[in-house]
C-alpha cells in the first residue's frame, strides 16, 4: 500500500523520447476503453502531464476512479475514520502492536522527524497510512498533485460523468479488516521504508514516466510478497472485483478512461492480465 501512495522524487520534466506511457487501451471493444496507472501523490513541478495522457481523458465521455473523489464529504470521512481506524475497545497504538515494537517504531520514527504519539489514537493500519502520507508531505509531494485528482477536477470542471470503482470506506475497510499480525507488518515496513523512501521512489517514477511495465512490476512489488495477507486483499481480491465492472465497460456505447493507481496495472495478477484471461487483451500506448 506504501507504493500505492508514493510514486516520485524527480524534479525534471517527462523524460523526451521515451518509447511509451503507462496507458493502455483494451482491444476488441465496442466502444473504446482505456486504462491509466495513476501516481497518487505528485508535485506541482510534475506538471504538465504527457499530452497523450490528456488527450485520452478529452477521448473519454465517462472517467472511472478507484473511488469518485468527487464526491468526498469531510464530515462524512471523519465519520468513518473514527469507526473504523479506532480501535472500538479503545485500546490505543502501544496496546495494539505491544511495547517492543512500540518502542521499535518510535526510534525509526525520529529518524524522520516524527512523533509516534499522534498516531495513538489509531490502529496499526491506519497509523501507517496516515505516516506515508505525513512522510511525502515532508518531501514535498501532495495528494492535491495525484493524477487521479487533477483528471477528477478536470472532469468536474467539464461535466464529465464520474464513476468509482469502489467507495472509500469500502477501501478502509479492506485495510480494517485485516488481521493484527498483517496490520503490525505493514506499520513496521512502511516505517523502515519511509527511510529511504526519497531514494528507493527514484527507480518508480523514471518507470511510469517511461511506461515501463517491466520496471514498475519490479519496483512496485518489491516486499508484497512478504505481506501475502496484505497483497491479496487489496491487490487480488480488488482487481478481480474491479475486472468485473471493467469487462461490463467493454460492452458500452459510450468511451472509457479507467484511472486506477499503477500498482494494480502491473504483475501476474494485474487488471490487465485478468481482463486479457477473460478475452479482453489489451495494448499499450505509445508515445
Amino acid at each position: 500500500m506504501l507504493r500505492l501512495a508514493v510514486l516520485l522524487t524527480i524534479s525534471c520534466a517527462f523524460a523526451n523520447g521515451a518509447a511509451a506511457l503507462p496507458l493502455w487501451e483494451l482491444e476488441g471493444t465496442r466502444n473504446q476503453v482505456r486504462l491509466l496507472g495513476s501516481v497518487h501523490l505528485l508535485r506541482a513541478k510534475d506538471y504538465p502531464l504527457p499530452r497523450a495522457l490528456n488527450k485520452a481523458y478529452e477521448d473519454a465521455e465517462i472517467i472511472v476512479m478507484e473511488a469518485d473523489l468527487s464526491q468526498q464529504d469531510a464530515m462524512q470521512m471523519q465519520q468513518i475514520v473514527q469507526k473504523l481506524a479506532v480501535d472500538p475497545r479503545g485500546r490505543g497504538l502501544s496496546d495494539l502492536i505491544g511495547a517492543g515494537a512500540y518502542r521499535q517504531v518510535s526510534a525509526r520514527m525520529a529518524g524522520i522527524n516524527m512523533d509516534i504519539s499522534l498516531f495513538q489514537p489509531y490502529e496499526p493500519w491506519f497509523a501507517a497510512l496516515q505516516i506515508t502520507q505525513l512522510r511525502m508531505l515532508q518531501l514535498g509531494f501532495d495528494m492535491s498533485y495525484g493524477v487521479d485528482m487533477h483528471y477528477t477536477q478536470r472532469a468536474q470542471q467539464d461535466g464529465k460523468r464520474i464513476i468509482g470503482l469502489e467507495t472509500v470506506e469500502e477501501q478502509l475497510r479492506l485495510m480494517d479488516s485485516l488481521s493484527s499480525k498483517a496490520q503490525q507488518a505493514f506499520l513496521l515496513q512502511t516505517v523502515e521504508e519511509a527511510q529511504s523512501i526519497e531514494s528507493s521512489m527514484d527507480g518508480i517514477l523514471r518507470a511510469w514516466r517511461r511506461g515501463d511495465a517491466r520496471g514498475l512490476e519490479r519496483e512496485m512489488l518489491k516486499g508484497m510478497q512478504d505481506q501475502p495477507d496484505l497483497y491479496r486483499r487489496i491487490i487480488v481480491t480488488r482487481n478481480r472485483d474491479w475486472t468485473r465492472s471493467i469487462r461490463a465497460y467493454a460492452n458500452d456505447s459510450q468511451d472509457y478512461l479507467i484511472v486506477v493507481g499503477t500498482l494494480h496495472l502491473v504483475g501476474p495478477d494485474s487488471v490487465l492480465k485478468m481482463l486479457e484471461d477473460a478475452g479482453l487483451p489489451s495494448r499499450q500506448i505509445k508515445r
